[in-house]
């Protein structure tokens, strides 16, 4: 007795916040930051200025001291090491004027070196080049705001240092942003992953059933792969007792985890209403009522259910609008009658059952719809008839149809990946059995 569940494998196989506005009660312009919706108003912004020259370091100093509301404190260095030993010691930086033509640093690279010094802090750089494209290689490296030196400092410095700041609230609150996503998705991966256990447990165990299968001289194979981790795709068996043993095979409508939630709904659902003396029309009947009130609008399942009696040599099985199964006797194949009413679309659906001999050698094949409406080229479907084809293809050169060897065809011919949940199982009585 040999049962594969081949489960995971196929076998081939920039926004701004915050701003400038005028402070209710002083009635002066002061700034204003937003990060995570929050507004926090400072009366006096620390300026670390970084510049060589003393005359044009004196230029902004004065410039800064013309403001009444904020009041710029500015700390003066002439190198960037002594710009990174202040941030480095602690000392407030609201915001860092940056020359990139110092002693110890020259060019894009300042920015670079500052910014991991200080990647909180807004930066803006001043230059005595005006040119475009270098202000956009200074603001890809990492400033917000840059300024020309010949430009008049006590009209530009002070709204250049406001737009910084500005920028860098904005930029801040997006990167929170984007971490609370990403940490959102990590948490959903994590979901999923778990969800995904969930429903492989649901499926056959072959430590549980290879005695009881060996016994009454059946083999499984199957494949099962949802096409987004989890799916509402869903097979398994259900003993009988005595020489009886049933299979069925399930699809909801839908992908991913509502699709995925309905399956555990039908799997609990067959738990607790199945009867072995029930005939598998009257056990799809009790089912399609119990999940007519529990599925949203234009949710259902198709579900097929057979029982195979060894002691009787039979098959009995209802549809309730499944792909139909092939059932197999030596080279020759046959694809079932499973018309039937979606199950949850009627609360007291009638199902019609069908027997039949099934004796030893005999094979049946059960699988989703990701098969047939697989496309193969253009608008054309692999469908039944390529299913057909590929079955008897095997059936002739092999005497027997195995999982693996199918998919491997259907593979071939179709355009990868599939779009939809895949299951394939495959029930066989062994030769020699009574």
């Amino acid at each position: 007795m040999n049962m594969a569940n081949r489960g995971g494998r196929l076998i081939r196989l920039p926004s701004r916040t915050g701003g400038w506005r005028t402070d209710p009660e002083g009635g002066e312009t002061a700034n204003t930051a937003g990060i995570g919706g929050a507004r926090v108003v400072k009366d006096t912004l620390h300026v670390l200025l970084v510049e060589d020259e003393p005359g044009d370091a004196r230029l902004v100093e004065y410039a800064l001291r013309m403001s009444s509301a904020p009041v710029f404190m500015v700390k003066h260095v002439g190198t960037l090491a002594a710009a990174i030993d202040h941030i480095n010691g602690g000392h407030p930086v609201d915001v860092v004027l940056l020359d990139l033509s110092l002693p110890d640093s020259t060019g894009i690279a300042t920015v670079s070196r500052m910014q991991e010094a200080a990647s909180r802090t807004p930066i803006v750089i001043m230059t005595g080049m005006d040119d475009p494209r270098f202000a956009s290689y200074a603001l890809e490296a990492g400033a917000q705001d840059y300024l020309i030196k010949s430009d008049d400092p006590e009209r530009t410095v002070g709204r250049a240092i406001r737009y910084a700041i500005t920028r860098m609230a904005g930029q801040l609150e997006r990167q929170a942003l984007l971490e609370r996503i990403a940490e959102q998705q990590r948490h959903l991966v994590d979901e999923v992953n778990a969800a995904r256990a969930m429903q492989f447990d649901l499926l056959p165990r072959p430590e549980r059933l290879d005695e009881r299968l060996g016994t009454l001289g059946i083999e499984v194979e199957s494949f099962f792969e949802p096409s987004s981790g989890i799916g509402g795709d869903l097979w398994g068996c259900l003993d009988c007792g005595g020489s009886r043993m049933s299979f069925y095979c399930f699809d909801f409508t839908g992908h991913g985890i509502g699709a995925a939630l309905n399956v555990f709904r039908l799997h609990a659902l067959i738990s607790d209403h199945w009867d072995p003396r029930r005939q598998p029309g009257e056990m799809l009947t009790t089912l399609s009522g119990a999940l007519k009130g529990l599925l949203g609008r234009g949710q259902f399942a198709t579900m097929f259910l057979c029982t195979i009696d060894v002691d009787a040599g039979e098959i009995e099985w209802a549809s309730a609008g499944a792909p139909a199964p092939v059932i197999m006797r030596g080279e020759d194949y046959r694809f079932l009658d499973a018309r039937g009413i979606p199950l949850g679309l009627s609360k007291s659906p009638e199902y019609r059952e069908y027997h039949e001999p099934f004796p030893p050698g005999a094979a049946l094949f059960m699988y989703s719809d990701a098969i047939t409406d697989s496309p193969v080229e253009g608008e054309t479907l692999f469908g039944e008839a390529g299913l057909g084809d590929a079955i008897q293809d095997l059936l002739r050169r092999h005497g027997e149809l195995r999982v693996d060897h199918l998919l491997d065809e259907v593979c071939r011919q179709v355009r990868m990946p599939f779009e939809d949940d895949l299951t394939a199982v495959c029930i066989r009585r062994l030769k020699g059995e009574a």
